[in-house]
């Protein structure tokens, strides 16, 4: 019996070894994919003006803003927490005056920073509840950000975190 799967596959590499496919029309440029067969034809009309004015649907924009804002939020933070780092690291050991006080100021912008980020976390919720109002498709919905499993993915300690959420 024929392997019909097997033998195409073997027909395909040895047009690909003898040049077969090198000289195709359109050969190393993007496949243009105008229509989407399963759209309703009512949104492929909008979809294509859209497209034709390189816009895009609002319910995108609010995903693309939501990545963007997921993406400082942790950035920002991990920078702050690079900066506490060095700055505990410059005065470890050091017991005068000035460097306690110089140690409380940069816990306290911490916390500042942790504070900032639970904001934006709350904030970025309130976009992705939004945002799953207007998607199309229910499986394009996003979860909501958990504050706890955000700080503990960029290495916050466990007593930082108990402290912002102790308030």
């Amino acid at each position: 019996m024929v392997n019909w799967g097997e033998w195409v596959e073997q027909k395909i590499l040895e047009a690909i070894r003898h040049g077969e496919f090198d000289h195709l029309p359109g050969k190393g440029k993007p496949l243009q994919l105008e229509e989407n067969p399963y759209l309703d034809p009512g949104l492929a009309i909008a979809y294509h003006i859209l497209r034709q004015n390189d816009a895009r649907p609002e319910w995108i924009e609010a995903d693309l803003a939501i990545r963007r804002g997921i993406e400082l939020a942790r950035r920002d933070l991990q920078r702050t927490m690079r900066w506490r780092e060095e700055a505990l690291r410059a005065l470890e050991g050091r017991t005068d005056p000035r460097s306690r006080a110089e140690r409380e100021g940069v816990e306290a912008e911490w916390d500042r920073a942790l504070r900032a980020f639970a904001r934006r976390i709350a904030e970025l919720n309130e976009q992705i509840f939004l945002y799953n109002l207007k998607v199309p498709i229910y499986w394009l919905q996003r979860f909501k950000l958990n504050l706890r499993e955000e700080l503990q993915a960029l290495g916050v300690s466990e007593a930082d975190i108990e402290r912002l959420e102790a308030g």
